[in-house]
C-alpha cells in the first residue's frame, strides 16, 4: 500500500492589476514633487549665487571699507578695507584724543566698545595726528545679530570734514563781525555823546581864560584843565576810529619799503631811549630790498600798523632783544615780516590776538590796536597772522597782493 502524500502548500496571491497601477500613479506623483523641489532648489541655488556675486561686486566697488571683527581680528574685509589700511598713523580719536597705529588697531578698539553694548552702534571720528594734511575717517561699529562679531564700515571724509570747518568757520566769523559792527554802533554813539561833553567843556573853558589873568594862579589850572580835555578828546578819536573808517581814508599805490622807513624813524628814538634807561640792550633791524612792487592801501594807516607792531614788539622784551623788520617779494605777493625775542603769544591767545578788546596787557592795553591793525590790512586786499618763532618770540607776517607797475606818462602816443 503506497504512503499517502501532503497536498501542496497553496500559492501567495499576488497584488492584483488594479493595485499595481494605484502604486504607479502614487510613484510618478512623487517622481513630480522630487523633480519640482529639485528644480526650485537649483532656482534658489542659482539666486544665492547671483546675490553673492553681486554682493561682493558692490563691497568691492563700495568708497567705503567694510571688514568684519572679533575681538582679536579681521575675519572678512573688502579691498577698501586694505586700502585705507595702508594710510600712516597714528590715527587721534576726536572725542578723547586717544591714538591708534593702524586702521585694524582703530577697528578692535571700536569692535571692543561695541561688544561692551547690550544693542546700538558706535560712530566715532579718526584724524591722522602727524600730518600737515590730515584724512579724517568716520567709523561705525555695529554688532553681528546673534554672534560675537561685528560690522565695521570707515569712510574717508576728509572733503566733508574740511566742508564743515569752513562752514564753522564762515558762521564764527559773520558771528564776529556782527559782535564788531554792534560794538561799533556803541561806540559811535559814546564817542558821539563824549564829543558833545568835551565841546561843551572846551568852550567854557576858553571862556574862563579870557576872564583870568594870563599871570594869575587860575590861569594855570584852566591851561591844566584844557591840556585834559585835549588828552580826552584823542581817546575819543581812537574809539571813533574802530567804530568807523575816517571818511577821508582812501586805497592808493603804496610802497611798503617807504612805509616801513617812516614808522622806523618814528619808533626808533623812543626804542634807544627805552634801552639807555632799562639797561637792557634794544635792536632795531631793518632789511628791505629795492625794486619791491607797489601795493594797495592807504599810507598813513599802514604806517599806523608798523608802528603798532614794533611797540608791542619792544613791550615783549622785557629784557631787550633785537626787533627784525624784513619786507620781501612772496611770488605774486608783497610780504613784510615784524620779528622779536621776547616771550612769544601763548597758544592759547593766538586765536583771539586780533578780536577787539582782547588783550594780554591787562590794564595798560585797550585790546584795539591789533584789531584795528588787522582790519586795516584786510581793507587792503592783505592778511595779517602771528604766530611764534621756533627760537623764541613771536612774529607777525603781513601779506599784500603785488600791483603791476604802473604805466610810463608820456609815452609815445
Amino acid at each position: 500500500m503506497s504512503p499517502s502524500r501532503e497536498p501542496p502548500p497553496s500559492a501567495v496571491p499576488g497584488p492584483s492589476v488594479r493595485e499595481s497601477q494605484g502604486l504607479l500613479r502614487k510613484y510618478r506623483e512623487l517622481m513630480k514633487k522630487h523633480t519640482a523641489l529639485v528644480r526650485k532648489l537649483g532656482e534658489h541655488t542659482r539666486r544665492q549665487v547671483i546675490t553673492f556675486k553681486l554682493s561682493r561686486w558692490a563691497l568691492e566697488t563700495n568708497d567705503s571699507a567694510l571688514a568684519v571683527m572679533n575681538t582679536t581680528s579681521v575675519v572678512l574685509a573688502n579691498s577698501r578695507w586694505h586700502v585705507l589700511g595702508r594710510l600712516r598713523g597714528p590715527w587721534r580719536r576726536e572725542e578723547d584724543g586717544s591714538e591708534r597705529m593702524a586702521l585694524r588697531d582703530v577697528a578692535q578698539a571700536e569692535a571692543a566698545a561695541v561688544l561692551a553694548l547690550t544693542e546700538g552702534a558706535r560712530v566715532t571720528r579718526y584724524r591722522q595726528a602727524r600730518e600737515a594734511q590730515p584724512r579724517v575717517l568716520e567709523v561705525r561699529a555695529e554688532r553681528v545679530t546673534g554672534h560675537r562679531q561685528v560690522l565695521v564700515l570707515a569712510r574717508d571724509i576728509t572733503e566733508q570734514a574740511r566742508a564743515e570747518e569752513e562752514l564753522a568757520s564762515a558762521r564764527a566769523t559773520l558771528l564776529e563781525r556782527e559782535k564788531v559792527r554792534a560794538l561799533g554802533e556803541l561806540a559811535a554813539g559814546i564817542a558821539h555823546d563824549l564829543r558833545s561833553t568835551l565841546d561843551a567843556m572846551r568852550l567854557r573853558l576858553e571862556l574862563l581864560q579870557r576872564d583870568v589873568g594870563p599871570a594869575s594862579q587860575g590861569q594855570q589850572h584852566l591851561d591844566a584843565l584844557a591840556r585834559v580835555v585835549s588828552d580826552a578828546e584823542a581817546r575819543v578819536d581812537r574809539l571813533q576810529d574802530f567804530s568807523r573808517r575816517k571818511p577821508g581814508t582812501v586805497l592808493e599805490r603804496v610802497q611798503l619799503m617807504d612805509v616801513v622807513r617812516d614808522a622806523v624813524d618814528i619808533v626808533r628814538g623812543g626804542i634807544e631811549h627805552q634801552s639807555r634807561q632799562g639797561g637792557h640792550p634794544l635792536r632795531l633791524d631793518v632789511e628791505l630790498p629795492e625794486g619791491l612792487p607797489h601795493v594797495c592801501g592807504s599810507a598813513m594807516e599802514l604806517r599806523y600798523v608798523v608802528i603798532n607792531l614794533i611797540i608791542n614788539a619792544r613791550d615783549a622784551m622785557p629784557r631787550g632783544g633785537a626787533i627784525r623788520v624784513k619786507a620781501f617779494r612772496f611770488g605774486r605777493a608783497v610780504r613784510l615780516t615784524v620779528e622779536d625775542e621776547g616771550t612769544g603769544i601763548p597758544e592759547e591767545h593766538l586765536l583771539n590776538i586780533f578780536k577787539p578788546f582782547f588783550t594780554t596787557k591787562g590794564d595798560k592795553g585797550t585790546g584795539l590796536g591789533l584789531s584795528m591793525a588787522h582790519g586795516v590790512v584786510t581793507q587792503a586786499g592783505g592778511t595779517l597772522t602771528a604766530a611764534n618763532r621756533p627760537e623764541g618770540g613771536a612774529v607777525f607776517t603781513l601779506t599784500f597782493p603785488a600791483l603791476k607797475a604802473a604805466p610810463a606818462r608820456g609815452g609815445a602816443r
